[in-house]
């Protein structure tokens, strides 16, 4: 495709022979300029979309002049047809891909003779540049859709994040793997490293003593590449390492447990390469998947495939939308919220122009960018750093009061958390950033009200009438707040423990007198059942319907033992909680009949219902519905009640009704072919 010539209708003069060179060097040195002196990422990604104008051509031949690049309605067809295809495949970024296939007929056009050259610039074809619009508004579009992660923590790692996955790494059970990954994400991120960076990191270490620090002097060790995107005259760059002030964030603790792990267990010779003074030891790279790969240089598979086999082992799933480029992201940000500048960013980063790519790629990312600014606005100078100290910010709020405030909010947010994780529905991270802000704010109210008053005494300037009357609203609010936070029966285990007025004055809140503490504390109160045993919605399958009434979950004693706790004591039940027992009773009591009628263990007659539940899309509410309208089973200290009388299960408006009959089949045609399995249970 590279030598094809167009020779139609206003074509330009072909390469010919002169007295310098011939047309055959002439095209050379397109081709070199245009392909061969690309580097080797870049050849990669033009490559994949040359294949792609091969074959859309291949497959429209009625397109004339074949493979060349002209005229430019055939161009803007095959782009328009990348960015269907973007579409159609939900990417989230349908403007990269066809600006990279517009590179990359750029390319190959350049090395094309005969063609007009008022085709030669891609941008300013109206076609083009319409299709290129189109692609701009769809990725847009699919940015800010629902199922994108709108966090500003999308392309970065946390403290926490960085810490669970380097914890990740050192426990994975392939220690070459582990290793690697928790040098390569430590080293990355300390050294801004890219993925082609990483791909090509050799042995070439210098250790620089020579930082004076008190009390101990600073000790840089500097790794050396000439690979990398931006290296294109390889010359040697140098990026510097530090020990880390916390042991379990130190990259050159990483570093060294990887060396000594590939020299001795490995068997890389490398010192003993060193001391026949042999400089093919110079050819071992640091970062690799195999030792039989480690005189070449990695390609982003293999790196990416160890980092994301050890982020899947972690606790919370690592969900981001960079994978190798993921180190490099995090550095810039912690470093711009460190106050650094723009000048020490782009050393740092080895960037050209810093107020081009960092300004523009990297710092929007975080808030924490302009961390300097936000700590100035909030009051606390240059200097906020170790200026940073108010008298609310160390007051403890107990857990069990933010909890009376939203009772089901942290359930919840372990059933969005497990959901996130295991992908058993729709993720909704946004939903699990909303829970967790307000569970936080929640935990301001109470010192923030609480110290009000005091900072307003000592303060000179008079407030506003508007203002004043806020503070005084939202101080009233607090105090009734505080009354029913002090006489607070509700605990953890689900025993009637009252919050004495004490404890709260110890936490320096207002209390209500003795004389209308004690009344309260002697009346017998109604059981909320969802508020005492963390009863949720977020239960999605039959095992946890099954473990939440015979042993609990969340920390929360079972249902029937906490109900038993309540008759000792004399303590009534609320309607409410009645109903809940009712709902979550038949389905585990009936897999238990049915494990009992056919001695099988319980998690084979578990398995009947979950197997109901897959083959007709049922969801636990609806199958614990149907289990209770078709087979109710008596709880055994009832005394009355009276059998269901709708013959149907109640659905979601728009799914078609579910008869008695109907479930009654699906049962038994589950029970024969969990029966007719040779599995052992």
């Amino acid at each position: 495709m590279f030598r094809l010539v167009y020779s139609g209708e206003g074509a330009t003069q072909p390469l010919v022979d002169d007295s310098s060179l011939t047309k055959e060097q002439k095209w050379q040195l397109l081709f070199d300029r245009n392909w061969r002196n690309l580097a080797p990422s870049s050849q990669t990604k033009w490559l994949v979309y040359l294949r792609k104008w091969k074959k859309w051509i291949d497959d429209h031949p009625e397109q004339p002049e074949g493979y060349l690049v002209f005229p430019s309605s055939k161009v803007s067809a095959f782009l328009s047809h990348i960015l269907a295809d973007c579409t159609a495949s939900s990417s989230k970024d349908p403007h990269g891909a066809v600006k990279s296939a517009r590179k990359a007929l750029r390319h190959l056009r350049a090395c094309q003779a005969g063609i007009p050259d008022d085709e030669a610039k891609f941008p300013s074809q109206p076609y083009i540049a319409g299709v290129t619009s189109r692609a701009r508004t769809a990725t847009a579009e699919a940015r800010q859709c629902e199922e994108a992660d709108p966090s500003c923590s999308a392309s970065t790692l946390s403290n926490e994040e960085y810490a669970s996955l380097l914890d990740a790494a050192m426990r994975f059970p392939d220690k070459q793997v582990g290793l690697c990954v928790a040098a390569m994400v430590s080293c990355g991120l300390a050294a801004g490293f890219r993925s082609d960076d990483l791909q090509d990191t050799r042995y070439f270490m210098e250790l620089i003593c020579s930082v004076p620090a008190e009390p101990l002097p600073l000790q840089i060790l500097a790794l050396a590449s000439n690979a990398g995107k931006a290296n294109q005259d390889a010359q040697m760059t140098y990026a510097a390492l530090a020990n880390h002030r916390q042991p379990h964030l130190d990259c050159l603790a990483y570093l060294s447990q990887l060396v000594l792990y590939q020299i001795n267990v490995s068997k890389l010779p490398l010192l003993a390469l060193i001391y026949q003074n042999n400089t093919s030891w110079r050819s071992y790279r640091m970062f690799f998947r195999d030792p039989s790969m480690a005189t070449s240089k990695q390609t982003y598979y293999d790196l990416s495939t160890m980092l994301l086999k050890v982020a899947a082992t972690m606790p919370d799933t690592l969900v981001k939308t960079k994978v190798m480029h993921l180190m490099r992201c995090s550095g810039t940000v912690s470093l711009a919220a460190a106050a650094c500048s723009m000048d020490v960013l782009r050393v740092w980063g080895r960037w050209a122009r810093s107020e081009g790519v960092v300004g523009k790629s990297y710092l929007p990312k975080s808030p924490l960018s302009a961390l300097p600014a936000t700590g100035v606005l909030a009051g606390f100078g240059n200097n906020f750093m170790t200026n940073h100290a108010f008298g609310r910010g160390t007051v403890a709020v107990p857990v069990k009061w933010i909890d009376s405030l939203v009772p089901h909010a942290r359930v919840i947010l372990q059933a969005v958390r497990l959901r996130n994780r295991t992908r058993t529905g729709k993720a909704d991270f946004s939903g699990q950033h909303c829970v967790e802000s307000t569970l936080y704010l929640l935990d301001l109210i109470v010192p923030l009200v609480q110290v009000m008053n005091a900072e307003l005494e000592w303060n000179a300037r008079p407030l506003s009438p508007q203002m004043t009357e806020a503070f005084d609203k939202i101080s009233k609010q607090v105090c009734s707040l505080s009354e029913q936070i002090a006489h607070l029966q509700l605990s953890v285990n689900g025993m009637m423990q009252p919050v004495h007025s004490q404890t709260a004055a110890n936490h320096s809140m207002p209390t209500t007198s003795s004389a209308n503490t004690q009344p309260r504390a002697a009346r017998s109160p109604r059981i909320e059942l969802e508020a005492q045993v963390g009863l949720s919605s977020g239960l999605s399958s039959v095992h946890e319907a099954v473990d939440e009434w015979f042993t609990g979950l969340h920390g929360f004693p079972a249902p029937p033992v906490l109900c038993e706790q309540a008759i000792q004591r004399g303590q009534r039940l609320s309607k409410k909680a009645i109903d809940n027992l009712s709902r979550r009773r038949h389905l585990p009591l009936r897999i238990q009949a049915l494990a009992t009628d056919r001695c099988w263990p319980l998690k084979k007659a578990l398995a009947v219902y979950e197997l109901v539940m897959q083959r007709h899309s049922l969801s636990l509410a609806e199958l614990r519905d149907a289990v209770r309208l078709s087979s109710p089973v008596r709880h055994p200290d009832a005394k009355g009640g009276k059998p269901a009388q709708s013959q149907h299960v109640n659905r979601s408006p728009g799914l078609p009704l579910i008869s008695i009959s109907q479930f009654a089949v699906w049962v038994q045609k589950a029970t024969d072919d969990i029966a007719s399995m040779s599995i052992s249970w």
